[in-house]
């Protein structure tokens, strides 16, 4: 008996016995930590599945509170997807997680932050996830050339968190020199963000997450392959025997007759040997149903406009596309750090979309033309 026929069993005669809404609800607690391991993962792999799961976990948790007979009770889980979604967008200027437009995803994800604070077993974690998320919030309103936003984002900070003095004085410089490449700015990266972020999922989900679904589909994924593996190896040795070479004796090439049994017509077969090719059905878009959300913490987007455009670019021909005020900058700051024809490293370093190196070389030398100019 393999494992799945002996968990049915199991739950068959286990189910009687007990409340199924009750069992319902640990089932869905189960879920909600699978879920969950799995957006961290998926985060940490910084991968374009994160929105989609993200849905259904938001989906399940909120069913889950709304039930008045299981409820749960761990906040925490929910409370960091929220984060994690924020920070991901952080650097996208066209989606909010609040009702004001000028709170920027970076800046949404910085209070969201600091209410986790208890959950961070290291503090010198805390304040350095801290820095960076408030360094990030000016930095991407720079990198996007919007350096009003950057200004009303640095003042947002001023009044609505406790900014150190020290680093308020550089942001205020650097703000003011519309700067997006400083000292202080390559420093604290978004991606040194993301990756002391990935530090503090690893260090909660080996204390207090629950992996029990993860472990019992694992055993199952693996029981299977095993089953699968020896019956291949089953027919490859049924193979090998009926490929044996026949014997000389045409009696034990007979066909083996039982005299007990009657000889008896055998049936004719019901279906053809013929291959046809089979019916596939129209493809139907499924239509979009909107999830209730009761939780004052929102995980899901405001909107999506970055989406809509995303895919608008891509249904019409593709056409040249201009530079933009941050490529610019950035071709800039990598001639002044390795000089020109070094365009292959300042293309790794530097953000630039779908460019190469022939591009980064033609493009300063128009720009070395319009500054003659």
């Amino acid at each position: 008996m393999n494992m799945e026929s002996e968990s049915h069993e199991m739950i068959s005669s286990t189910t009687d016995k007990t409340d199924f809404v009750e069992v319902e609800g640990v089932v869905k607690s189960w879920m909600i930590d699978f879920y969950f391991a799995s957006l961290c993962r998926l985060f940490k792999d910084r991968s374009d599945n994160f929105g989609n799961t993200l849905k259904i976990f938001e989906a399940i948790v909120d069913e889950q509170h709304q039930s008045c007979s299981y409820r749960w009770d761990d906040p925490s889980q929910r409370t960091i997807c929220c984060f994690l979604a924020r920070v991901l967008d952080g650097e996208n200027l066209d989606v909010h997680y609040d009702q004001n437009p000028k709170i920027t995803p970076m800046m949404s994800a910085l209070p969201v932050w600091e209410s986790l604070e208890d959950l961070v077993s290291d503090a010198s974690l805390h304040a350095k996830i801290r820095t960076l998320l408030i360094v990030q919030c000016v930095a991407v309103c720079l990198r996007n050339g919007n350096s009003q936003m950057a200004k009303d984002t640095l003042q947002w900070l001023e009044t609505e968190t406790q900014l150190p003095e020290k680093l308020q004085g550089k942001l205020t410089t650097i703000v003011k020199k519309k700067d997006a490449y400083d000292q202080l700015l390559m420093k604290f990266t978004y991606s040194q963000l993301l990756e002391s972020i990935d530090i503090f999922l690893n260090t909660f989900l080996q204390d207090r997450s629950s992996d029990f679904l993860l472990e019992a589909a694992s055993k199952v994924v693996q029981a299977r392959h095993e089953k699968s593996e020896k019956t291949s190896s089953e027919q490859d040795s049924d193979v090998k025997a009926s490929s044996s070479p026949e014997s000389n004796d045409p009696k034990e090439n007979e066909e083996q007759v039982d005299p007990l049994v009657p000889n008896i017509r055998p049936k004719k077969k019901l279906f053809s040997k013929q291959s046809h090719e089979l019916w596939k059905p129209e493809t139907v878009k499924k239509k979009q149903t909107k999830l209730r959300r009761t939780s004052i913490c929102r995980v899901s987007r405001r909107s999506n406009a970055a989406s809509v455009l995303q895919s608008d670019i891509s249904a019409t021909t593709r056409t040249r596309r201009m530079w933009t005020y941050k490529e610019d900058m950035g071709l800039k700051a990598g001639v002044r750090k390795h000089g020109e024809g070094k365009w292959a490293m300042i293309l790794n370093e530097f953000e630039f979309e779908n460019r190469t190196s022939v591009m980064l070389k033609d493009r300063w030398r128009t720009l070395k033309k319009l500054e003659k100019v």
